[in-house]
């Protein structure tokens, strides 16, 4: 007979795993994201992770055996189903693939070269301050928690005392208004502090996990769904920009774990050309 879920018992980190969290939450994406083969029995490496700037929705792919490799595209899915509810904006894949891979592999050379700078600037302070900001916020959070104690034995000693007759109960209520105000605002302090904490010690450990994923790679010649989970967590399409006389197009790849945002420009007829001359 089934145990029904509501009466399982889950204990966690009891045994030794048989994968990382990193490989594990990577699984996780790859299925969210799952897409059936195309026509070349292959999986986009695209799918589920454009979106379009304008509504905020993902950007479905579109592919048909009368469209060659080069008219492929993504396609805002609003736009799709409701033309007055966003623009109509499309960005070919092997344009955004060839975005999406020089983008990658200048950030794989920065990383490789300048891995000192590349933290600074992905943690928005240098090491040593955000360590030392956090040293601070560590010591405040343990001398607000220590005050909270303090805080509860005063309580007690004020209750006997007012049940002893050593204290009215003007002067119980009066102090006893005080040091409840005081409570409350350091639990909202040690409740901030804690938070703080949290995500700067979440950052730190993003930005290791990010690089060991980043040193994985020498040099990325093709991508793959696996390498897009790893690195990427979307890329926004902006609507076409034509007032240059030509199509350009605005890309924002955000990496993982907010490590970084970069923004590059997708001109399809400079794609072309480079097809025609290669």
């Amino acid at each position: 007979m089934d145990n029904p879920k509501e009466d399982w018992l889950i204990f966690e980190n009891t045994h030794e795993p048989i994968v990382t969290q990193q490989e594990f939450d990577l699984v996780q994406e790859l299925r969210k994201n799952k897409r059936r083969p195309t026509k070349h029995e292959e999986v986009n490496p695209f799918s589920g992770m454009v979106y379009c700037a304008d509504c905020g929705k993902k950007m479905y792919l579109c592919r048909a055996t009368s469209l060659t490799e080069d008219q492929e595209h993504l396609k805002c899915s609003t736009y799709s189903t409701d033309k007055d509810a966003c623009s109509a904006h499309f960005i070919r894949t092997v344009v955004l693939n060839e975005i999406v891979l020089n983008e990658l592999n200048k950030l794989l050379s920065k990383v490789k070269e300048h891995e000192d700078e590349f933290v600074q600037a992905a943690m928005d302070n240098s090491v040593q301050k955000q360590s030392s900001e956090l040293t601070k916020a560590k010591k405040a959070l343990k001398q607000a928690e220590k005050r909270i104690t303090e805080l509860d034995r005063l309580f007690t000693r004020l209750y006997e005392d007012n049940v002893s007759g050593k204290i009215s109960d003007e002067r119980f209520s009066m102090m006893s208004a005080g040091y409840e105000d005081e409570q409350k605002k350091l639990k909202a302090t040690v409740a901030e502090l804690t938070a703080y904490i949290d995500r700067a010690e979440q950052k730190s450990a993003d930005m290791t996990a990010f690089i060991s994923v980043v040193q994985k790679y020498e040099h990325i010649t093709e991508l793959t769904p696996e390498i897009m989970h790893e690195l990427i967590e979307k890329i926004v399409v902006h609507a076409p920009d034509k007032s240059s006389g030509h199509r350009t197009q605005e890309i924002e790849i955000h990496y993982r774990f907010n490590v970084a945002v970069t923004t590059a420009v997708a001109d399809s007829m400079k794609y072309d050309k480079k097809r025609k001359a290669a």
